[in-house]
């Protein structure tokens, strides 16, 4: 068991290492490719596991967990191999696309351990695989870095490659298969019409500056996106399984949980993405901004953001598990993301200043992630929480694909030349986005407090703490009582 559970992390450390490394790559990247388009480079990855996942989750209820854990790491790994030998930024894209699929092996690696470990020792390899994938957040910048430097973005890719691959061999060698089936049917056609009405109202998002906004080319794409996201929500309402169960929103603490979790995604996501555009620019490029930090030096930066989020992660974990609100968790976690989206307007000119600012995001960022699944509990009754984890882990990677192409569509008219020939951006374009970012973080945090805010009844299954049931009241985070001389259960 000790092998299983340590193959099974290092799989989520590819999932880590596929969504971190682009970030610090950007840059380079953009020298190749000179492109005002470098959001789509993380925007495909996301929306490919916002669609993969549920799908495959589903055929894997049919034909096997460690079967689809497999087929998804060979995708995977076929993609990276493309990305490595792409000549063109299209190319890249396309094994970009494929690299996503790896973001399903977040749900099937859970469900395989629950399968095939006892219930004890499930529960502490499901742990260990959550905080490895921490871990290996932490030195995920620094390795990045150093394979930049030495090999060039191509060579973080190579690794990567290597990574995934060896680790489909061993898993097929070693990790044993899941007995258990069940009958299921996979939405492969509201997956393909979801991912179709993104793509199309993003193209003209994307493109809409560039082709013109009313141009044919322009207006083609978004009609057939919304077209095609008209069909979606129509074919939701006729199957009996959807890729999104659109009556769970008629909840309250789901809508909250869902706009907390994706919004909190799409910020970590697009900040991820401006800081090294920060620092590692140079200050003759940038002009008002840059520090000209190597892919090696960044580090510095980007790790303390890693131990941060870690560090909040565990330690809410053990306030949870002694009866504190979750809720309350999370919307402290985007009042940090709030103040970090500001710090970042004002005070971005330094190493300095760009460490905090990375040290809040972090901060931020361990707080809601660590608090969503404990969120989703407590707002679901038991029966219901498989459907409802799957609906927010889709909305939050859709929300991941879409907010990087907004972000570089308002950095695109402020692209300008770098004296090595790629793309930089003024610092205006970053502003506006971090005061869209504010805006966003601050309108969620005013909805917690008016409309969405707790009321009796929110909390319909409650949480385990200390061996006793307790629900965790947004108040004081005191339990539900058992009755006066029964034992707990």
């Amino acid at each position: 068991m000790v092998v299983t559970t340590i193959l099974l992390a290092c799989v989520l450390e590819a999932v880590a290492l596929g969504a971190i490394m682009i970030s610090i790559a950007l840059p380079s990247i953009l020298e190749e490719f000179p492109t005002d388009q470098g959001g789509w480079l993380l925007s495909t990855y996301y929306l490919a596991g916002a669609v993969a996942a549920p799908i495959l989750g589903k055929c894997a209820d049919l034909y096997g967990k460690k079967r689809m854990l497999l087929i998804t790491m060979g995708i995977s790994g076929l993609g990276i191999i493309v990305a490595v030998l792409a000549p063109s930024f299209g190319v890249l894209l396309i094994g970009r696309t494929m690299q996503g699929v790896i973001l399903a092996t977040l749900s099937l690696t859970y469900s395989l351990i629950r399968d095939i470990f006892p219930p004890k020792p499930a529960a502490f390899a499901a742990s260990i695989t959550v905080t490895g994938m921490g871990i290996f957040g932490i030195v995920t910048p620094l390795l990045v870095g150093i394979l930049i430097a030495a090999f060039g973005w191509r060579g973080m890719f190579g690794f990567d490659a290597v990574w995934t691959l060896g680790l489909l061999l061993l898993i097929a060698v070693v990790v044993p298969e899941s007995s258990l089936r069940r009958k299921a049917r996979p939405d492969i056609l509201g997956g393909v019409l979801l991912a179709l009405g993104v793509v199309g109202i993003l193209l003209y998002v994307s493109l809409g500056r560039q082709l013109g906004w009313v141009s044919l080319v322009s207006l083609a794409s978004l009609i057939g996106g919304i077209a095609f996201f008209t069909w979606f929500l129509l074919h939701t309402r006729r199957v009996a399984e959807p890729i999104i169960d659109g009556s769970l929103f008629r909840r309250r603490p789901v809508i909250f949980v869902v706009l907390f979790g994706a919004v909190g995604y799409a910020l970590s996501a697009t900040i991820g993405q401006l800081m090294p555009l920060l620092a590692l620019t140079s200050a003759e490029d940038g002009g008002t901004y840059g520090l000209g930090l190597t892919t090696v030096e960044y580090a510095a930066v980007e790790t303390p953001r890693a131990i941060a989020a870690a560090a909040v992660g565990i330690l809410l974990g053990i306030l949870v598990a002694r009866g504190r609100s979750p809720r309350m968790f999370m919307v402290l976690g985007m009042s940090f993301w709030l103040a970090a989206t500001l710090w970042l307007i004002f005070f971005n000119d330094t190493q300095y200043f760009l460490t905090i600012g990375a040290l809040l995001i972090g901060t931020g960022g361990g707080m809601v992630n660590a608090s969503l699944p404990n969120v989703v509990i407590q707002a679901t009754p038991a029966d219901n929480q498989g459907s409802v984890a799957g609906t927010v882990q889709l909305c939050q990677t859709g929300f991941g694909a879409v907010a990087p192409v907004l972000m570089f569509a308002i950095l695109a008219p402020y692209a300008m030349p770098s004296s090595t020939g790629g793309i930089v951006y003024q610092e205006t374009g970053f502003t506006i986005w971090l005061t869209c970012a504010a805006v966003t973080a601050a309108v969620l945090l005013l909805l917690a407090a008016t409309v969405l805010r707790p009321r009796k009844g929110d909390v319909v299954s409650p949480l385990l703490v200390s061996g006793k049931r307790a629900a965790a009241t947004e108040g004081g985070g005191e339990g539900v009582r058992e009755p006066a001389g029964q034992p707990t259960t």
